[in-house]
């Protein structure tokens, strides 16, 4: 391994003296028009300022048709201002002509009187593209009123499950974060996050190596709104819905001289109601042959967040940040179901009907400092992160069965849980910047330690009184260290650049079973390597290759060896011996426009079923199968500017054009199950923005995947067509949302999986899909944003899901 990372940092100087180049002249092209009217601008002055000592570069003014070219810009970032009589001056802050010379089209407000300049950080697109990542602007993506799950549906970039809302990424699962640090929830509760409250989403597709190397092949994290402008300002918004989704959220910033206090409040309350049907034959099982349910499922509960804290500049070399955060959660949810057994001959043999009440709640409080020391040279920078998070989640869940062979003495289960976790993370990162590239490297200590009591009594009616007759109560604690060390360089050669790094990992694990007295320890070391390579060919073209290798290590509910009743003839239970699985990434892509991956996984995690006593199932996890994911990503983003290749009608000022395919292979048996498959899918998906009369803006998104087949699964075709409009009034500070979601009403999941010895069927159709919302959202004081660091491996986190 020392060998290789010589050869690769000796390769990468080599490189430097190949591609050194003379100081580059840039340039930048665009267009300036009215804000109001859209008319093109004759005469606006651009002029370029440097962004390291203030000066004037040069500058230029818009043509008879607003167009202008700036020449010879000598500095790859610039700052930009657009001014002309009779309209407020505008400046961006940041514009990277290294990476593209055309701007865009640039608007300018009419007025009347004096105004103060209006600075813009840069200008941003719906998805910006960059070398190891895609970044979601959530202002610029139809539907970003409602809940943060369906920006994310209709931004394209990621997959939403229809039916669990779960995010996945290239058929992968993901990370959570939120500004950079842990996520700790359920990752369907994704659709309980107002859109409105996101100022970003950073899909990373290639974690380096300062990243945790656990977790999701993929990271997704969500960066909030905040500010750091020097006054008191923020924004409020609200937005219900006619299927009761109510989202709202308030951000606010006072600012002044040194300091920066923030503070954050949002939430979600509402219903959800669905029905599902399943069906399941079992080959070698005389008696339950055949099981067919019918569920019907109604939840309602609420999500809220609370978040305040400052950032403090001691000097120019010496700041801090402090925050604190509290989030809840709570939700009931009533399912009532009615089965049938029958046997090979299909003659019923009995019946039951179930009725299960569960409460879920999730607490979660945080509390994190940051220390950032600069050093006199330009880059240099030492850092300390510290970070800890408490989880308390009490969950119960009462059932009631009644069987039909029982008159009238229903079969009546209570369970409960409790899981409390405590996290501690430290981390501290040098960053030294030198004539060969920038160099970071750095230390990440993780502290864990995870209790959790589960209580199952049955009731007696012999003995009138509760009791655990299935020995399922028990108390199961995990503890966890990990240590970590890291080093990373990354430069640009010319057209050329490159980000590389190698991260090493000792985890340490035990687990206690208190109620059996059974005790298990296991270490892990490991090294991941990342690799980043791109060529810029054009201003609109760049060619990127990535590569990677993750690790996921098993959760609580995965080792915990005690069983969990899952209601009439079902058990399941975790596996003290499952190992970690690793997960290697490759792909190509050229800028937006086309992705190639391929994704290799060994050792995943699955659950095995076996039937005992003829007609009770047993499941537990088990490393078994191998997993390799081909596809392609097929893009056209088209956004209608004066620098565009081509012109569509103005009032058409974007559209977007997505079609991904992918093919997934998986090798694996246990016992005389065969669990090898192998199959592909495909989606199209369209997104359209339009500029309507009276300033009203529109967007449509419509996507549709067509019968997914392979050798064990069957599922039916899906397609979802949502539009959406926005009008902004009181001079930009307010703006008003309608949508209506689902308007072809096919939120319908159905699949078929074939066994080697059964034989499943399930269905499940989400009501009130289609639905019409309403919100607004007002900005006070010209609000704008500031982002926080990242540091968790986010391994609190929930993997199961709440339906």
């Amino acid at each position: 391994m020392k060998l290789i990372s010589a050869l690769i940092i000796s390769a990468l100087i080599f490189s430097n003296l190949i591609f050194a180049q003379e100081k580059e002249n840039y340039k930048l092209i665009g267009a300036v028009a009215d804000s109001a009217l859209g008319t093109s601008l004759v005469g606006a002055n651009v002029t370029i300022i440097s962004r390291k000592d203030g000066r004037t570069i040069t500058g230029t003014t818009t043509d008879a048709k607003g167009f202008f070219t700036v020449d010879k810009i000598t500095e790859g970032n610039i700052r930009a201002k657009f001014s002309m009589v009779g309209y407020q001056t505008k400046i961006i802050d940041s514009v990277s002509v290294e990476k593209t010379s055309r701007l865009g089209l640039i608007k300018l407000r009419s007025t009347t009187i004096l105004m103060p300049e209006v600075v813009v950080k840069s200008i941003k697109p719906m998805i910006e593209f960059q070398i190891d990542k895609q970044v979601i602007n959530i202002d610029q993506v139809p539907g970003s009123s409602g809940s943060l799950t369906d920006a994310l549906k209709n931004s394209g970039v990621v997959d939403v499950d229809p039916q669990s809302n779960v995010v996945t990424v290239r058929g992968q699962a993901v990370k959570l974060e939120m500004d950079g640090h842990p996520f700790d929830m359920p990752q369907n509760m994704l659709a309980q996050l107002p859109a409105s409250m996101v100022d970003q989403v950073e899909v990373i597709l290639s974690p380096g190596a300062k990243e945790s190397a656990e977790g999701g092949a993929y990271i997704l994290n969500i960066i909030t709104k905040k500010n750091t402008l020097n006054n008191f300002n923020g924004s409020i918004s609200l937005n219900t819905s006619s299927n009761n989704r109510n989202y709202g959220g308030i951000n606010l910033n006072y600012k002044v001289n040194k300091i920066n206090v923030f503070a954050s409040s949002f939430g979600y309350f509402g219903d959800f109601n669905s029905n599902s049907s399943s069906e399941k034959l079992n080959y070698n099982s005389a008696n339950l042959y055949s099981l067919s349910s019918n569920y019907n499922n109604n939840g309602n509960g609420f999500f809220g967040n609370l978040k305040l804290g400052f950032d403090y500049d001691l000097d120019e070399s010496n700041s801090f940040t402090f925050y604190g955060s509290y989030n809840k959660s709570k939700y009931d949810f009533n399912s009532d179901s009615y089965s049938l057994v029958e046997n090979a001959l299909f003659t019923p043999q009995y019946s039951y009907d179930n009725n299960s009440n569960a409460d879920y709640t999730w607490n979660n409080f945080t509390l994190y400092g940051f220390y950032k020391k600069k050093f006199d040279k330009k880059g240099k920078e030492l850092t300390f992160d510290a970070y800890y998070a408490n989880i308390y989640s009490p969950n119960s869940n009462n059932l009631n069965t009644m069987y039909s062979y029982q008159s009238s003495t229903p079969q009546l289960h209570n369970s409960g849980s409790v899981e409390n976790a405590n996290t501690f993370i430290f981390k501290t990162d040098y960053v030294i910047p030198s004539d060969i590239g920038k160099f970071e490297t750095g230390y990440n200590f993780t502290y864990r330690h995870r209790g959790n009591g589960n209580n199952a009594l049955d009731y007696s009616y012999l003995t009138n009184s509760w009791q655990d007759s299935l020995n399922l109560s028990n108390l199961f604690r995990y503890k966890e260290n990990i240590h970590a060390l890291y080093l990373t360089y990354s430069n640009n050669f010319g057209k050329w650049g490159v980000k590389a790094g190698i991260r090493t990992e000792n985890l340490n694990t035990n687990g206690e079973q208190i109620t059996t007295n059974e005790n298990f320890t296991q270490n892990f070391l490991n090294f991941f390597p990342n690799f980043n390579l791109s060529y810029k060919l054009s201003d609109l073209f760049q060619l990127t290759f990535n590569a990677f290798r993750r690790v996921r290590y098993p959760e609580l509910y995965y080792v915990n060896p005690y069983k969990q009743y899952n209601g009439p003839n079902s058990y399941t239970a975790g596996n003290p011996g499952i190992k970690p699985y690793f997960l290697n990434s490759y792909a190509v892509s050229l800028s937006q426009y086309i992705n190639v991956y391929y994704v290799l996984s060994n050792g995943l995690y699955q659950y095995v079923t076996a039937n005992y006593q003829d007609s009770i199932s047993y499941s537990s996890p088990v490393n078994l199968t191998s997993n390799k994911v081909y596809g392609v990503d097929l893009t056209l983003p088209y956004y209608n500017s004066p620098m565009a290749p081509f012109h569509l009608p103005d009032f058409i000022s974007m559209l977007y054009l997505q079609f991904t395919y992918k093919y997934t292979k998986s090798e694996g048996s246990y016992l005389n199950e065969d669990l090898s498959d192998w199959g592909y899918s495909k989606m199209l998906s369209a997104r359209m923005s339009l500029k309507l009369w009276f300033g009203i803006d529109a967007s449509m998104y419509l996507s549709y995947s067509p019968e997914t087949a392979s050798k064990k699964y069957i599922s039916n075709q899906r397609s979802y067509f949502s539009i959406y409009l926005s009008k902004a009034f009181m001079d930009q500070k307010l703006k008003v949302n309608v949508s209506v979601s689902d308007v072809l009403n096919s939120s319908v999941y159905d699949r078929q999986t074939f066994g080697t010895d059964f034989y499943m069927h399930n269905s499940y159709t989400m009501l009130k899909s289609r639905s019409i919302s309403i919100g607004f959202t007002y900005m006070i004081n010209n609000y704008k944003e500031r982002q926080d660091r990242n540091i968790d491996d986010g391994r609190d986190a929930s993997g199961q899901s709440m339906k």
